[in-house]
């Protein structure tokens, strides 16, 4: 959905995300790459330095350009300093959290003309409509499908804001921090440790939030024949005078089956033997449950692994995919860092299951919505909730050969050997190198894929060479953990 944005935050966007993860790269690569002027680009570096302060992107006539920032920040702060130079966006997020009478109003409000608002509405729509939704300039409110709109919003304040403490006011977030324990005191099902989390309990607020936005304007989501009448939620007296002043609306039965309709549609599952009950009568619950169970199958005998919380893992990508309702990114969707700057080994592995995933929910007609930042999300899912997992991948690791040659002393290199061993034994075979020659160091090397040592200007011998200092130093690991995924990465091409 990055098209929302205006053209030249646009470009701003592709030039970031390009530089997201990486060295120092030329000018004449970045432009190749994404098909924009060299004089565009040196423009655009200036344009962006303005507002991503304290970042910035640095220039070398040596070395070309890069992104840099302090430890603080990271590639949120960089999107997040995007959203807030686009009007399109700014117009989107006001008829998000108020209420405007007409486009005269919102116009004043955003202090330009009614006549560039419509244009810049219009501009807008012609992405937004791609994705059954709308702003409506007569009632200043986006319309069409409310599950997409609702969903749309969750994903663009969590992009933008990361926590809602930063857009809702704290009478609000106090309602609604009560009315979710109110509500999780009547579900104990949903007091699980993971549920009693700020990453969790920030994206339940935030929903919450939208809803009673949305609500408050009349918005309701379609089909009530959608909503399991064997679940209700009883709020005190109290609590619901607290929604009536704060929100102008009466807590009916129908609004909390609205407010809380992620828990209360009929798809959702509240447990694998209710998702088990529920395929026994839905054809289309049974089908995604079966492709799910299909594709855990498969990598389990392909990747010889064991998903050792299957019915865990089931039960969360299947509601995964009940309540996404449409792209689970507007620019950037935060879980798809996890995937940035994987080892290869690592890379490797989150490429074939992904690969796999892909394939098994394409095979059949699933009525589900599904894109590529669905994809990565059920994927982040996956990878971080299996149990076991790195510890199952860690035991499969590709080894690779390393010996050690240090001219300080025999004690040393066997400290060496036993320190890196000690850290690193499931990636590398330590063997030390008893060499008495450079000569016989060459020949040495050809039974080996690396060689660590404190000489750095050794004749280059037939493997990798990583020179590390007298007493590791965590650059001296990630060296040569390095030059470990460089190697296992040409083995695996090779192969």
């Amino acid at each position: 959905m990055e098209e929302l944005l205006e053209s030249n935050l646009l470009r701003h966007f592709r030039i970031v995300r390009f530089l997201l993860g990486r060295e120092w790269v030329t000018i004449g690569e970045l432009a190749h790459t994404l098909r924009i002027p060299s004089r565009t680009i040196r423009q655009s570096i200036g344009e962006i330095n303005q507002y991503i302060n304290p970042a910035k992107i640095e220039s070398s006539q040596k070395f070309g350009i890069r992104l840099t920032y302090d430890a603080q920040l990271n590639s949120f702060y960089i999107y997040a300093s995007i959203y807030k130079q686009s009007a399109h966006f700014l117009i989107i997020e006001n008829i998000c959290i108020h209420r405007y009478a007409t486009l005269a109003v919102l116009a004043e409000k955003l202090f330009i003309s009614q006549s560039t608002l419509k244009r810049k509405i219009a501009v807008i729509n012609q992405t937004l409509e791609k994705y059954g939704f709308w702003i409506d300039t007569k009632s200043v409110d986006m319309v069409g499908d409310e599950r997409k709109i609702r969903f749309f919003y969750y994903c663009y304040l969590l992009e933008k804001y990361d926590v809602l403490d930063l857009v809702a006011p704290e009478q609000e977030l106090r309602v609604i921090d009560e009315l979710i324990s109110e509500f999780f005191a009547q579900f104990p099902s949903l007091q699980s440790p993971d549920r009693q989390v700020f990453s969790y309990l920030n994206k339940l607020r935030t929903m919450l939030f939208i809803s009673f936005k949305r609500l408050k304007k009349g918005r309701r989501l379609a089909g009530h024949n959608q909503i399991d009448e064997q679940y209700s939620l009883l709020l005190s007296e109290k609590l619901s005078k607290k929604i009536a002043v704060c929100y102008h609306i009466d807590c009916t039965k129908d609004v909390l089956h609205q407010l809380f309709f992620l828990f209360f549609n009929r798809r959702y599952a509240w447990s694998a033997n209710d998702l088990q009950k529920k395929a026994e009568h839905d054809e289309a619950i049974a089908k995604v449950r079966r492709t799910l169970l299909a594709f855990f199958a498969k990598i389990e005998k392909s990747e010889q692994l064991v998903l050792i919380n299957k019915d865990e893992l089931l039960l969360l990508l299947y509601n995964a995919t009940s309540y996404t309702w449409t792209s689970a990114k507007i620019l950037h969707n935060p879980s798809e860092d996890f995937f940035v700057n994987l080892n290869h080994y690592h890379e490797g592995f989150a490429r074939r299951i992904k690969k796999e995933l892909v394939a098994c929910l394409n095979r059949e007609q699933l009525d589900i919505y599904l894109d590529d930042s669905v994809i990565n999300q059920l994927l982040f899912m996956l990878v971080t909730a299996w149990k076991g997992l790195m510890d199952q991948l860690e035991a499969s690791a590709p080894r690779v050969k390393a010996g050690i040659f240090f001219n300080t002393s025999f004690e040393h290199s066997q400290f060496l050997l036993n320190d890196i061993s000690y850290h690193l034994k499931s990636r590398l075979d330590m063997t030390l190198i008893t060499a008495k020659t450079i000569s016989e160091l060459r020949q040495q090397c050809q039974h080996v894929d690396m060689l660590i040592t404190n000489l750095s200007m050794l004749p280059s011998p037939d493997c990798h060479i990583v020179s590390i200092q007298a007493n590791l130093t965590p650059k001296d690991f990630e060296n040569i953990l390095s030059v470990y995924s460089e190697i296992v990465n040409a083995n695996v091409t090779a192969s």
